[in-house]
C-alpha cells in the first residue's frame, strides 16, 4: 500500500463517518417535534428532507466506494449495482432539489411583510409538504433509466467496449445516445441550479438593502445589527454557494473523464469524494453556524 492510497482511504473513512453522524444529528434535531406531538414547521420539514437526501448519498455511494477503495472488489452483483447507482442518483438530485427549495423558501420568507407578498408567503408555507413530495417523486422518475445500462464489472466479456466505474460498468454508448443521455441527466440540474441562483441573488440584494438601511441606525450593541432572519439567510447563502462550488468542480472533472473515455481510478475516486463533500459539509454549516437552525424561520 502506497502512502497516497493510505491517505485516500483515510479521507473517505473520515468523510463518510462525519457525514453520517452530522446528517443523523440534523435529522434528529429537525424531526424531534414528532416526539412531542407537535407538527413539523416548514423549515423543520425541509431540513429533515435534506438530511435524508444527504444520508442516502453517503450510505449508497460513499460507503460502497469506501469499501472498494479499501481493497474489497466485486462487492456488488448486477442487482446491487443497479440499486446502488439508482438510489445514489435519486438522492443526489433530491439533495439539489431540497437545497433549491430551502433557498426559495428563505427568499420568500425574508421579503417585507407587505403588499402581495403576504399571500405568496402563506401559500408557500401551506405547500411545503407538497413541494418536498414533488422533489421525491420527480427524482424517482427522472432517474429510473439510470440502472438500465449498468452491470457488475465481471459481467461484461468484451472489455474494450465498456466504461469501468469501479463498482459498476456500462457499455460505451454511441455519440447520439451519449448526447441524449447527457442532456437528460443535466437538464433537471440546470433548472434547479437556475432557481437556486435566482433565489440567492434575490437574497443578496435584500441583505444589501437591509445593510444600507442599518448603516443609518445607531445601536448600542453590535449584536443587534443582524436579525435572526438575516443570519439565517447568510447561512443558506453559504449552503447554496457550497453546493454550487462542488457541483461545478465535479461536473468539469466528469466531462473531462467522459470526453477522453478512459478508466482513471484517481479521477473516479476524486469525483466520488467531491459528490460526498456537500452531504458531509451541509449539516456542519447548518449546525455550527446557528444551532437554532430549525426555528429561526419558523
Amino acid at each position: 500500500m502506497t502512502f497516497g492510497n493510505l491517505i485516500l482511504r483515510l479521507l473517505f473513512l473520515v468523510q463518510t463517518a462525519i457525514g453520517i453522524l452530522g446528517n443523523t444529528f440534523l435529522l434528529f434535531t429537525n424531526a424531534s417535534p414528532l416526539n412531542t406531538g407537535h407538527a413539523l414547521r416548514p423549515m423543520h420539514l425541509i431540513l429533515a428532507n435534506l438530511a435524508v437526501a444527504n444520508f442516502s448519498v453517503l450510505f449508497f455511494k460513499g460507503i460502497p466506494q469506501m469499501i472498494f477503495i479499501w481493497g474489497v472488489t466485486h462487492i456488488l452483483d448486477n442487482t446491487g449495482c443497479k440499486l446502488v447507482y439508482y438510489i445514489h442518483r435519486m438522492a443526489r438530485g433530491l439533495s439539489l432539489c431540497t437545497t433549491c427549495l430551502l433557498s426559495s423558501f428563505q427568499a420568500i420568507t425574508i421579503n417585507p411583510r407587505a403588499g402581495g407578498w403576504m399571500k405568496f408567503k402563506d401559500r408557500a408555507w401551506k405547500n411545503i409538504s407538497s413541494s418536498c413530495l414533488l422533489c421525491w417523486v420527480s427524482n424517482l422518475l427522472l432517474n429510473i433509466f439510470v440502472p438500465m445500462q449498468l452491470e457488475a464489472p465481471n459481467h461484461f466479456h468484451n472489455f474494450t467496449k465498456i466504461r469501468n466505474y469501479g463498482l459498476c460498468s456500462s457499455k460505451n454508448p454511441d455519440t447520439s445516445s451519449s448526447i441524449k443521455y447527457t442532456i437528460l441527466m443535466i437538464l433537471p440540474d440546470v433548472v434547479f441550479m437556475g432557481l437556486m441562483l435566482g433565489a440567492s441573488v434575490h437574497m443578496v440584494l435584500l441583505l444589501h438593502r437591509h445593510h444600507q438601511r442599518m448603516k443609518y441606525v445607531h445601536t448600542l450593541s453590535i449584536s443587534h445589527r443582524f436579525s435572526p432572519e438575516a443570519q439565517a439567510t447568510q447561512t443558506i447563502l453559504l449552503l447554496a454557494s457550497t453546493f454550487i462550488l462542488f457541483y461545478f468542480i465535479n461536473s468539469i472533472l466528469t466531462m473531462y473523464d467522459t470526453v477522453f473515455s478512459k478508466s482513471r481510478p484517481w479521477l473516479q475516486h476524486t469525483t466520488t469524494f467531491l459528490v460526498a463533500c456537500y452531504p458531509t459539509l451541509s449539516p456542519m454549516i447548518l449546525l455550527l453556524r446557528d444551532p437554532r437552525a430549525p426555528s429561526f424561520c419558523s
